[in-house]
């Protein structure tokens, strides 16, 4: 037999809810839409971002393909990525704007093109490593002895890989001086590095046989 007191109290405890939604029932009924209407519009914000993102990087990847027999073409398709609100393909983009800038000699645009990627990133962006390596290779081309040597100095102080491009690059100039015997000893530090990979350790090795044919030759 069930007992009347309960009974009386589970109505008065469903007629208590009752006042209270016929009381806040349009407040209710807002928050309810408004929470369906954000994950609704949530959704779809994360959706369209992602078929942004997918038409960016296919578009990226066409202007890849015709970088080697197209550069000029490239670099106008990858000034119209950089306008866009995107900082990682804005980075990307301007990178390889600079690359192709570099292999025209066009220097001070190249800076530029630098500075710019250099304000879209933090201090300790993996990309400003890159950054001050390229920085490094165009204080070398405009034999400008003061900015590379402050630039090399950076790589070093980062180790490993950067460390061993930062010789690399080191080696190179003493080579262009014809100070051989300093460049023998950027390049006998990469070889003798364990963490050198063979791709460089192969560069360095070159430039060592072209060394040493020239200690050769004049014997």
């Amino acid at each position: 037999m069930s007992d009347p007191f309960e009974n009386l109290d589970n109505e008065v405890y469903l007629d208590k809810i009752k006042k209270f939604f016929y009381k806040f029932k349009l407040l209710i009924i807002s928050i309810s839409t408004l929470l369906i209407l954000f994950t609704a519009g949530l959704v779809l914000f994360n959706n369209a971002k992602k078929k942004e993102i997918d038409k960016i990087s296919n578009y990226y990847i066409q202007i890849l393909s015709i970088v080697d027999n197209d550069p000029e073409r490239a670099k106008n398709e990858l000034k119209k990525l950089t306008k866009l609100s995107n900082r990682d393909y804005k980075n990307l983009s301007n990178l390889l704007i600079f690359k192709l800038q570099f292999q025209n000699n066009e220097f001070k645009e190249s800076l530029k093109t630098l500075k710019e990627v250099e304000k879209n990133i933090k201090v300790n962006s993996h990309l400003n490593k890159i950054i001050k390596y390229y920085y490094a290779q165009v204080a070398m081309e405009q034999g400008i002895q003061k900015d590379f040597e402050i630039f090399t100095k950076d790589l070093l102080s980062f180790g490993g890989m950067w460390a061993l491009l930062a010789h690399e690059l080191r080696g190179h100039l003493y080579f262009s001086k014809s100070d051989y015997d300093n460049a023998l000893k950027n390049f006998n530090k990469i070889i003798q590095n364990q963490q050198a990979t063979v791709t460089i350790k192969n560069r360095a090795l070159e430039m060592i046989d072209n060394i040493n044919l020239y200690y050769d030759k004049n014997s």
